[in-house]
């Protein structure tokens, strides 16, 4: 789960808005909406799930851990490999490189998503 108060800090919104759902924000759900987002050819600002950018962005940023749940949550929906720039990002963040590839060990498309972002380098 994403925090509430987390998604609402990522927007810009403060914690007590009505303008999110009252309940925190399943990682599966998160991830399935952002991989839409990156599939699609409307990666604008103002798109319906431009949303999950900033919140992924953010994670990054201020919640490492909770950002490499949300992309292991979403690589099973992943068929294109949309979630490496987010990973990359994710990996130049202190001490996630490493975090990264201990998971890889136990995470067979964590690991294979790790490989094919090597490759395109």
């Amino acid at each position: 789960m994403i925090p509430r108060a987390v998604v609402a800090t990522a927007l810009g919104l403060p914690s007590t808005t009505d303008a999110l759902p009252p309940d925190d924000l399943p990682l599966d759900r998160f991830a399935a909406r952002l991989v839409a987002y990156l599939a699609s050819e409307d990666l604008a600002q103002d798109a319906p799930d431009a949303w999950t950018g900033a919140v992924m962005d953010h994670l990054i940023a201020e919640h490492p851990e909770l950002a490499l749940d949300a992309i292991r949550a979403g690589l099973p929906l992943d068929e294109h490999e949309r979630l490496a720039d987010a990973l990359a990002d994710l990996a130049e963040r202190p001490g996630m490189a490493d975090r990264i590839a201990r998971a890889a060990e136990g995470d067979p498309a964590l690991a294979a998503l790790i490989d094919r972002a090597n490759a395109a380098d």
